[in-house]
């Protein structure tokens, strides 16, 4: 299935991304006739060939679509399937996974109303009935202790192989230790003996004792060291953002920073300098709990707009071109019917105003249909490159393709670009996704006031969470309420009000990870330090805790291999979904009408580690895409260079988001809360949303950027959750090569 960028390119502005496109009639203004008017049509039917009423596990069956009528507009289809647990279906093959029978379902793109099914009967491979092994032994694995008001989990192993590991749970005093689905949640101090039944031959059990220690105190790890990171300089009456950066991972982050010279530049409590006049001022960060603890002195230097010494070149009506899926050409083009940013008015007028500035015009265009999204698009765009002919000025990318790039030499560096005309408007997240060796590749779109910030989280089916009576999420973040043991009590409880063959989460367990130990405040994949924290307190703690949600049965592991919408959460059979903001809404992700008529989303962010607060929680700043600036142009700039294309695209951006704080009627703020609305169907969640600014992100590469194409570090993961292997073992076998590919991005 395609990713598509879609409406997080339009929100998160400080990310580097979002396309531009042209005026309504671009073609007259450049003395060329305009295109024709295409009308669209409509598929009105779905024709299947290939399909197989029977399959035995295992095997597999490929089916060719055709979508009708012959000259549809759009073609494409969607697949899903009403049970993968049973058959799956990824680009039209079916394969059988258990037995059972499912309903595969093709639906149009350009239409979710056009639709054909068929059944699929999945049998047990041979022709033989499968024969029941019944257990003639079963014993249980875990640990023996367990703190007050924390939980363990248990299996249970049968023998002979084949053997059903079904058991029902007791605990000889629930008073001490209670089990739920094999978790165990210590209570109060004491010993319990825990016994598994087998569901099948009553007479036989395991038992084991559990010892339930004292609750150990939860300390506040204080900081040992505090570096600043960020942009050196800015210009007079405009701001950048430092981050301070606390050693080790998961230490207090409360800071004071501090300018030395005020006069020259302020600094807020986020970390925002404001630069007030030419000189040069020291900025500090200061631990709030001990101010013997605090950084060295950051020297920050403010300027006059340089921009004035560089004359502009006439581009003589040269066309900036920017390539991206075709899917959000509307969503980012504000010309175009469809794009739904409140700085419609003001990027049409940049367009405008920075086209006659430099005599240029700016145009999206779509990718070519042998270049869908992935490793096509990738192999693509490296070859032309290697052809020395790119087809675009600026490329939408996945940020973890950007170091592939930098070794085909598909991309251009715009680090000396920016210096002259970025005015340092970029977050500093965004600026190391987009850099390979110091160095930047891509264009930024400047620091709004309107950006959020939270991206990827937990989203949920705010229908099927009502209509089960279960505890909002969101409210209990919003509480205070969220962190790890919290996760755990909550999950098991809704998975006790949900009904047979339905699963709390669904989703990639791996990013589900990744998230948890992000909002505990740890970088798995520390630039700073080029080490990888996978041994640290809190990520082996993360793993545990989503064992046991697994081993309580209330994670589809079926679903794992989806980074867009799992079966499960599409059709009803999971409540959340591990996700991003963008999914939510969109036609091909989480459809507006993806749950039937009460289609409703919520949201809630990753959990954090019980030692540490709400408040001191972060969320992973990863910009989802970038633009970055195309090599191999030569052959169609003539007299236009890489710097006349950079730095009018740079400017158009700049000035869309100073037009639109200019406007009377500007209220950052108001503006965030209606977008995240018009996303998110729940209040609790809106809050939940809003709750992360600028200050509370940190970035982590471990997917975007040093994982790539590499799935051995969420193998290792799947492991340590869904087969209960040893998550240390796990992590030490593949560790090297992501420490190499950290080193090498981000070690200079």
């Amino acid at each position: 299935m395609k990713k598509w960028f879609s409406f997080i390119l339009v929100m998160v502005l400080a990310v580097v991304l979002i396309g531009c496109g042209g005026e309504k009639e671009p073609e007259k203004e450049q003395g060329k006739d305009p295109e024709p008017v295409v009308t669209e049509v409509k598929p009105t039917s779905i024709e299947i060939t290939g399909q197989k009423e029977e399959i035995e596990i295992g095997e597999e069956f490929t089916i060719t679509v055709k979508v009708l009528p012959d000259d549809a507009t759009n073609k494409k289809v969607r697949y899903s399937t009403s049970s993968s647990a049973i058959a799956t279906i990824k680009d039209g093959k079916v394969t059988g996974i258990s037995a059972g029978t499912a309903t595969i379902t093709v639906t149009a793109d350009a239409d979710k109303a056009v639709k054909k099914e068929f059944t699929v009967t999945v049998k047990p491979n041979g022709d033989e009935p499968p024969v029941e092994i019944l257990p003639e032994e079963i014993t249980i694995n875990g640990k023996s202790e367990v703190e007050e008001g924390k939980s363990i989990a248990l299996t249970v192993t049968a023998k002979p192989d084949g053997a059903s590991n079904d058991v029902t749970w007791t605990s000889s005093d629930p008073s001490i230790a209670t089990i739920t689905n094999g978790v165990v949640k210590g209570i109060k101090q004491g010993t319990v003996t825990i016994t598994a039944t087998s569901n099948k031959v009553a007479t036989l059990t395991a038992s084991v004792e559990i010892t339930v220690k004292e609750a150990s105190v939860v300390e506040v790890v204080k900081p040992e060291s505090i570096t600043i990171t960020g942009e050196s300089e800015v210009e007079v009456g405009y701001s950048v953002r430092l981050v301070a950066n606390i050693l080790p991972d998961g230490a207090d982050n409360g800071v004071r920073w501090e300018s030395t010279k005020p006069e020259i530049a302020t600094i807020d409590d986020k970390g925002v300098v404001t630069g007030v006049a030419e000189g040069t001022t020291y900025i500090i960060a200061y631990y709030a709990k001990d101010e013997t603890i605090k950084s060295s002195r950051f020297k920050l230097k403010v300027n006059a707009d340089p921009s004035a010494a560089f004359p502009i070149n006439d581009m003589q009506g040269y066309v900036i071109q920017f390539m991206i899926a075709d899917s959000a050409l509307a969503e980012v083009d504000p010309f175009l019917e469809g794009y739904g940013s409140s700085d419609k008015m003001f990027k049409q007028q940049a367009w405008t105003e920075i086209g006659k500035k430099f005599n240029c015009s700016f145009e999206v265009i779509g990718y070519p249909d042998d270049a869908p999204w992935g490793e096509s698009r990738i192999t693509w765009i490296n070859s032309q490159a290697e052809l020395g002919k790119a087809l675009a000025d600026f490329f939408v990318v996945e940020t973890d393709w950007v170091p592939r790039f930098y070794s085909s030499g598909a991309m251009t560096a715009t680090t000396s670009f920016f210096a002259k005309y970025g005015k340092n408007q970029i977050e500093p997240a965004a600026r190391q996704a987009a850099s390979v060796k110091g160095d930047m590749y891509a264009v930024s779109t400047g620091i709004s006031g309107t950006s959020t910030y939270a991206d990827e989280g937990i989203y949920y089916n705010l229908g099927m969470l009502e209509k089960y009576k279960i505890q909002n999420p969101a409210r209990l973040f919003n509480e205070g309420k969220w962190t790890f043991d919290d996760f755990l009590d909550w999950a098991l409880a809704a998975q006790a009000l949900l009904p047979s063959g339905t699963y709390v989460l669904s989703g990639q367990v791996g990013k589900l990870f990744e998230g948890m130990v992000n909002a505990s405040g740890v970088r798995i994949a520390n630039v700073t330090t080029l080490e990888m924290n996978y041994k640290h307190r809190f990520a082996i703690d993360a793993a545990s805790i989503l064992n046991q949600i697994y081993v309580a049965g209330a994670y589809d592991p079926t679903s794992d291999n989806s980074s867009d919408v799992a079966d499960a959460f599409e059709n009803g059979k999971a409540l959340m979904h591990v996700g991003k903001y963008w999914f939510v809404k969109h036609s091909t992700r989480y459809t507006s009408d993806m749950f039937g008529e009460d289609t409703r989303y919520g949201y809630v962010p990753f959990p954090y580690h019980p030692n540490i607060s709400k408040e001191n929680t972060y969320v992973n700043l990863i910009p989802g895409a970038v633009y970055i600036m195309a090599a191999q142009r030569e052959w169609v700039h003539g007299s236009v260079t890489y710097e006349d294309v950079f730095r009018a695209t740079q400017e158009m951006y700049l000035t869309t988001i100073r037009l639109h704080q200019a406007d009377p009627s500007y209220d950052a703020e108001a503006i965030k809360r209606q977008n995240v609305s018009n996303k998110l169907d729940d209040p609790e969640s809106v809050e939940a949303f809003l709750f992360y600014t600028a200050e509370k992100t940190l970035f982590d590469p471990i997917y975007a950027g040093i994982s790539g194409d590499s799935s051995s570090f969420s193998t290792a993961i799947y492991n340590a959750v869904f087969k209960s292997a040893d998550y240390e073992q796990g992590m030490e076998a593949i560790i090297d090569e992501y420490i190499t590919t950290l080193v090498n991005k981000y070690g200079g």
